[in-house]
């Protein structure tokens, strides 16, 4: 990046580590916030910090959470005879929006991925096998990406599971193959939920 100063380039390198963010993306938001009023870029940055502190990880269902348990799993409405799987925070979300499933979730904190050292052992999938022994659902829902690592993922835990006796399904219709959870549209969601297939 030429002529650009040094403070500009650190900024813009600090957007380049966020997902789904570009360098040209990176220099404009860069931009943007540099012609802001220092007031605004002082709550901006107070808010991340203060999210970072007050934000902790549910020790049921390892979504992120700001009590402990977090609200799904304190929820007495919500059935707990089915858990839904998913590789993050951001799945439970695009799920939650449907107002469609009752259930209880598990976050795994991403899938597998050997390349990247993301083996199983990484994963909350111990915490998941220790949940079912006891707390005893009758479901699991395998809700994960249906891309190369979701599918590794999701042909682990359905032979680790049915081991254990327990229906297993997975999310299918409508979700195309290399999808993203949370980018699919509320009903096309909604459809895999619903005809989701045992395992």
């Amino acid at each position: 990046m030429k002529h650009l100063p040094k403070a500009v380039e650190r900024l813009i390198s600090q957007f380049d580590k966020l997902p789904g963010i570009g360098p040209k993306t990176s220099e404009k938001l860069v931009w943007h916030l540099l012609g802001r009023p220092k007031e605004d870029l002082q709550e901006f940055a107070d808010s991340l910090i203060q999210a970072q502190e007050d934000i902790t990880v549910c020790p049921m269902c390892f979504n992120y959470a700001d009590t402990t348990p977090c609200s799904i799993c304190a929820d007495k409405s919500r059935t707990t005879d089915k858990i839904c799987v998913v590789a993050e925070t951001q799945d439970v979300q695009a799920i939650e929006k449907l107002h469609s499933f009752n259930g209880l979730f598990h976050v795994l904190h991403g899938v597998i991925n050997p390349p990247d050292g993301i083996t199983p052992d990484k994963l909350k999938i111990k915490e998941l096998v220790e949940r079912i022994d006891k707390t005893k659902p009758k479901e699991i829902i395998l809700a994960l990406n249906h891309d190369i690592n979701g599918e590794t993922t999701s042909l682990y835990l359905g032979k680790l599971l049915k081991s254990l006796n327990i229906r297993v399904t997975r999310l299918a219709k409508g979700l195309p193959s290399g999808s993203e959870i949370e980018y699919a549209d509320d009903v096309t969601l909604s459809y895999a939920l619903k005809d989701r297939k045992e395992l």
